[in-house]
């Protein structure tokens, strides 16, 4: 017996098995599905929450109307401030809820200070995406007033049409932010003796606003 021989027939007749599964293996895989990654969009939340937060608001005046037809200078000029609100979110789809809005706009020196204050009704369409950011449209209806200072010297109906996103900083609060076009009707008055004829004002509304989530 050659020892020599005999051991490169044995690596000789390894070789060949392997070389035979391994081809055995290749054909299994050319004859398998391909593999597809298939990524989940998680379910919404379904659970009730309180949210509530402050906003910077600011309201550009797209149009000011009959009200400041006849005038150069109008009593209604661009303006921003402060937005409180709060409301119930009975899932990640939907926010229903109030808020109240006090912006100082420009008077064109016919008021020392111009305030015009909203009290509105609102709610939010979310569309989730499974990521941190979620689009809403946004509808609104309520009271506005405009005066000098505190006073109420006009007021009228105002609505709300527009749309954001929602984004998520971790931890709880969220980060909305909203682009919305408001017509408001304000009844006619006077100041020191110059009258303004009643009408739309249409404002343009940006909104940047840090909300808190409490689950029910």
């Amino acid at each position: 017996m050659n020892p020599p021989r005999d051991t490169a027939a044995f690596v000789a007749a390894g070789i060949a098995l392997g070389f035979s599964a391994f081809c055995e293996r290749s054909a299994l895989a050319e004859d398998a599905p391909p593999h597809t990654e298939q990524t989940s969009v998680p379910a919404p939340s379904q659970h009730a929450y309180v949210q509530y937060g402050v906003a910077l608001a600011a309201e550009a005046v797209a149009f000011a109307g009959d009200i400041c037809g006849r005038y150069v200078n109008c009593v209604f000029g661009d303006g921003g401030g402060l937005v409180a609100r709060v409301g119930w979110r009975p899932s990640d789809q939907l926010y229903l809820g109030g808020a109240y809005e006090m912006t100082k706009q420009d008077p064109a020196q016919l008021y020392r200070l111009g305030i015009l204050q909203q009290l509105r009704a609102e709610g939010r369409r979310y569309f989730p995406t499974g990521q941190k950011v979620m689009p809403f449209v946004l509808l609104g209806a309520g009271l506005g007033a405009y005066g000098n200072e505190w006073s109420v010297d006009t007021w009228g109906p105002t609505a709300t049409i527009g749309g954001g996103a929602e984004i998520e900083l971790g931890g709880g609060p969220v980060l909305e932010l909203s682009l919305a076009y408001r017509p408001m009707y304000f009844r006619a008055w006077n100041i020191t003796g110059t009258p303004f004829d009643m009408g739309f004002a249409h404002f343009v509304s940006i909104e940047v606003s840090l909300e808190a989530k409490d689950r029910l």
